[in-house]
């Protein structure tokens, strides 16, 4: 009977020990193996190296197991184990994950490469303690935040290229591209920025292509004739996939996985006819929801209306 309680306690204490390594991100696969070989390896036994590591595998995962049972969830990568979800969450309001977004927002672009480390670690232990549906709120409300204070040097080119984008114009534009001089006759899409410099995306109407162009290496734009009309090759939509679907769901050429949880995924898709996505994303039912912009969400669901109106009759 002591041997039982012996067994039980050291496995409570080797449970904790687990935990101090995952909340401390120190749970490398030695320092686990550390804890648990007292499970396995006898005085005076002899393993060979094979099945000690057979066994370990087995003792880690009985344990992973268990911590499952109290809802948290422990991940491998790199040979180190990581917690995918905490003993207990906090409760966001709608402000606070507004505010949350933003310093995400601002964190993936700075330009300053400490503050981008601090703020994604920062990212990490928030999520980590955040419930499924704060996280699919969160990523909900991610979008293209103007960060352009980041770039002084680039301000009035930044500016020039947002009336580009708003006034809905065509472009003559040549730019630099790994030393070669390239000319396209482009719709401007929209500004975008990451932690180096600031990008203008078009939509090359000859090659039917999306480019990302980074603001110093544009040469000279001309403005044409004319006003595009081709909106939806340059609108970026993100929609949601949910259930069996988000499972085995596979990206298209134009998309790009955003976001994703246990069991919903978040997808942006950019370059894809309207008329094309709309008849595609129908037929996933109530397992697909478009998030944003608001004008395609809304032109999305007076098409089911019509469709639903039309089998009514």
């Amino acid at each position: 009977m002591k041997n039982n309680k012996s067994k039980i306690n050291n496995g409570c204490i080797n449970i904790f020990r687990f935990l101090v390594l995952l909340y401390n991100d120190e749970a490398s696969y030695s320092n686990v193996y550390n804890i648990f070989k007292s499970d396995i390896v006898k005085e005076n036994e002899i393993y060979d190296e094979k099945k000690l590591n057979n066994l370990i595998q087995v003792v880690i995962n009985k344990y992973v197991n268990a911590l499952k049972i109290f809802g948290i969830k422990v991940k491998k990568e790199n040979h180190k184990f990581k917690l995918d979800s905490s003993l207990y969450s906090v409760n966001y309001t709608l402000n606070d994950l507004k505010a949350l977004s933003i310093l995400f927002s601002a964190g993936e672009k700075i330009p300053d490469n400490s503050i981008h480390k601090n703020i994604k670690h920062l990212k990490e232990n928030l999520l980590l303690r955040m419930n499924n549906t704060d996280k699919n709120t969160l990523a909900t409300l991610g979008s293209n935040r103007d960060f352009s204070f980041f770039y002084m040097d680039l301000k009035e080119q930044i500016q020039i290229c947002k009336d580009y984008c708003r006034d809905n114009v065509i472009l003559d534009l040549t730019y630099l591209n790994k030393n070669n001089e390239i000319r396209c006759i482009c719709k401007p899409k929209e500004i975008t920025y990451s932690i180096k410099t600031a990008y203008l995306n078009v939509y090359d109407t000859k090659r039917n292509e999306n480019i990302e162009i980074a603001l110093p290496n544009i040469l000279s734009v001309d403005i044409m004739p004319g006003r595009s009309r081709n909106y939806e090759s340059s609108t970026t939509i993100v929609y949601k996939l949910k259930g069996r679907l988000a499972k085995t769901y596979k990206l298209k050429e134009c998309e790009k996985l955003q976001d994703k949880t246990d069991d919903v995924i978040f997808i942006s898709n950019c370059g894809e006819p309207i008329n094309k996505l709309f008849s595609r994303l129908m037929r996933y039912a109530d397992l697909c929801e478009i998030v944003s912009p608001k004008y395609i969400r809304n032109e999305m669901m007076t098409l089911i209306d019509e469709t639903i109106n039309n089998y009514e009759k």
